[in-house]
């Protein structure tokens, strides 16, 4: 490793390249050996990747809970591709898989996460069901407030008039409502890197700059400048 390189990036790039692999995050003890660092040095380099969010580790202890976009344990978003099949933690992280591995792909889920199966093939960055809407109830400002709430609830609909009486439902509010082009889009431009050795986090000037060009509400999608 040359004194140029990032190692909280370098970690990251090592773990979701064996995630892609195998399907499940390496242990610090075989980090370290794939980075050919200590394992002082591992851990050190895994506590500020997931200080600067590049990944989300389980309450006190160093494994990998969740390292985006995929999930490192069972959700209700299956997504399978040529090269295997991962959860994801997500609606928005199901579309990124297929961003950050440049694949097609299969996504198995329910409408709402909870009603009739929801299946979606996405393929040459089209979906099969151009009717079906992704719904973020919590704007980018909470998104790391708790990041299994705001995240565990962007879903897929079958259509937009399903989204209301869920938030009823469920207490969450009536948020953003995107189409799936607009979704896959949004996918592309956030995810795109993220199985590249290149890989850095966005600041808030590139995530704004992400939804301008893509026209997203300012007042939803406002990106507060304290953004990690």
């Amino acid at each position: 490793m040359s004194a140029t390189t990032h190692l909280p990036e370098t970690l990251h790039y090592l773990m979701i390249k064996h995630v892609i692999e195998t399907g499940y995050a390496p242990d610090v003890t075989q980090l370290a050996t794939l980075a050919h660092l200590s394992q002082p040095k591992t851990e050190e380099g895994l506590k500020e990747l997931a200080r600067m969010h590049g990944v989300i580790l389980v309450p006190n202890s160093l494994q990998v809970w969740s390292l985006h976009p995929f999930a490192l344990m069972p959700t209700r978003f299956w997504v399978t591709a040529k090269q295997g099949g991962w959860w994801a933690n997500c609606a928005w992280c199901s579309l990124a898989i297929g961003a950050a591995l440049q694949t097609d792909i299969t996504i198995s889920t329910g409408d709402g996460a909870e009603g009739e199966p929801l299946e979606i093939r996405i393929e040459n960055g089209r979906s099969s069901r151009p009717g079906a809407v992704m719904h973020f109830p919590y704007p980018p400002a909470r998104w790391w407030d708790n990041p299994y709430c705001p995240c565990g609830n962007i879903l897929f609909f079958s259509s937009a008039e399903k989204i209301d009486p869920w938030c009823v439902r469920h207490g969450h509010p009536l948020g953003a409502v995107l189409t799936m082009e607009k979704g896959i889009a949004l996918a592309q431009a956030w995810f795109g890197d993220y199985a590249s050795p290149n890989w850095r986090r966005k600041t808030p000037d590139q995530a704004r700059a992400i939804f301008e060009k893509l026209s997203l509400n300012p007042q939803f999608w406002n990106m507060p400048g304290s953004f990690k």
